[in-house]
């Protein structure tokens, strides 16, 4: 598309209309005639440097927007209140500092040139058209992509940072209640995840990595869509839950935590032997306490607390890779308060509790780091260092001996 002045005209229409000012009142916040902006947006008027810049900001846009070679996208704030609806302020202005946190992250990381290359792969898979279909295909690309990160079959201890290094804005904020996480591929800001602030720490962990599976597999969806109580049967977001559970809790590393445990055996179990003195095979039944192999409480307790997910996920993971009946299913969540009882008894709460709500500030050191980093390289200077800190709220005097040892070194 050739950026003629028509063309950028459009384009700020577009993004006055997106956040709903009138021509008069937008004209008259720049110090404009109306007449003037309507010359503007129909393209028979240049607009300068300084009008864009205020333009700009007054639409919640970064200026470079209107002049790239692709078509104007839509403003994150809008994308948020759509799922909002008529959001209350309070909860506007909250979202509207993450965003400006996020805007100024993406423009220090392209100060800094940083590669927008480094996302993960796309998934290429056709759309499931059944439960069975959705699950294998999100249990596929769980195992495939731990493979890729070479994480093995163990447990992620932060799976929001995880997620961060593979280029992805991480964040939590306030979302409505029937609201759990939002996946956007934008053009301007690249990918980012966006979880419940409000969740307990496991449930947030889940709806990053169901956030993380669309943005592997859905990253080419037109609109945004959030994870809601109202898409929850689609079958995108059924496949999205089967890769959360096997990316973190995979069955390879369940099977071990059971053999660890000595659970899960049957008690009835063949054994066939070669016997190198008669040639021959010898068969022996080998029989084990049947009380022993049972699993309990407390070990689905535990296993929670080493995957680091919810009691219930433990347990429905177990059922989901036929170590336990579904009898034993019903059993076990019937029993969940008790193994809480358990972790907080021995002090392994903090990684299981279903209340806790502890920050997540993960955008926020993202934009730290490319503050300390751009200063270190002389990209910024101090008073826009210290506008950086100022905008997550960290005092400038904590942070500016770190920056200033960065550039000693």
């Amino acid at each position: 598309m050739a950026l003629t002045n028509e063309v950028i005209g459009e384009r700020l229409r577009e993004a006055r209309k997106n956040v709903q000012l009138s021509q008069e009142a937008a004209a008259a916040v720049i110090g404009l005639d109306r007449t003037a902006l309507i010359k503007i947006e129909k393209g028979t008027r240049t607009v300068t440097g300084v009008e864009l810049q205020q333009l700009a900001q007054l639409y919640r846009r970064d200026p470079a927007e209107f002049l790239v070679d692709q078509p104007l996208q839509e403003d994150l704030l809008i994308t948020f209140g759509r799922i909002e609806g008529n959001a209350p302020l309070g909860w506007s202005k909250e979202i509207a500092h993450q965003i400006e946190i996020l805007k100024e992250a993406v423009r220090l990381r392209d100060m800094l040139g940083d590669p927008l290359s480094a996302f993960p792969p796309i998934y290429q898979l056709p759309l499931p058209r059944s439960y069975e279909e959705a699950a294998a295909q999100g249990k596929e690309i769980a195992v495939l992509e731990r493979e890729r990160l070479k994480l093995g079959a163990g447990p992620i201890s932060d799976v929001a940072n995880l997620i961060a290094s593979q280029g992805i804005w991480t964040a939590a904020v306030n979302f409505p209640d029937n609201v759990s996480g939002l996946f956007i591929a934008h053009q301007q800001y690249g990918l980012a995840i966006f979880v419940h602030q409000r969740h307990a720490r496991v449930r947030r962990r889940f709806s990053y990595a169901h956030e993380y599976a669309h943005a592997l597999v859905d990253r080419n969806r037109r609109e945004p869509e959030p994870t809601s109580t109202q898409n929850k049967n689609d079958f995108i977001e059924k496949r999205a839950n089967a890769f959360a559970s096997e990316f973190l809790i995979p069955a390879a590393g369940v099977y071990e935590s059971l053999e660890r445990m000595h659970k899960g055996r049957p008690s009835r179990a063949s054994a066939w032997i070669w016997d190198v003195a008669a040639d021959e095979a010898v068969h022996h039944e080998v029989r084990h306490d049947g009380t022993a192999q049972r699993i309990s409480v407390h070990d689905v307790a535990l296993l929670a607390h080493e995957y680091a997910v919810s009691y219930d996920v433990a347990a429905i993971r177990l059922r989901d890779i036929d170590a336990i009946s579904r009898n034993q299913l019903t059993t076990l969540l019937e029993q969940r308060d008790q193994g809480k009882q358990l972790l907080r008894a021995l002090k392994m709460l903090a990684h299981s509790s279903e209340e806790e709500q502890e920050e997540q500030p993960y955008l926020i050191r993202q934009l730290v780091i490319l503050g300390i980093e751009a200063f270190r390289r002389n990209k910024i200077s101090a008073g826009r260092f210290r506008e950086v800190c100022e905008l997550v709220g960290i005092p400038y005097e904590e942070l500016m001996p770190v920056a200033v040892a960065g550039k000693e070194d």
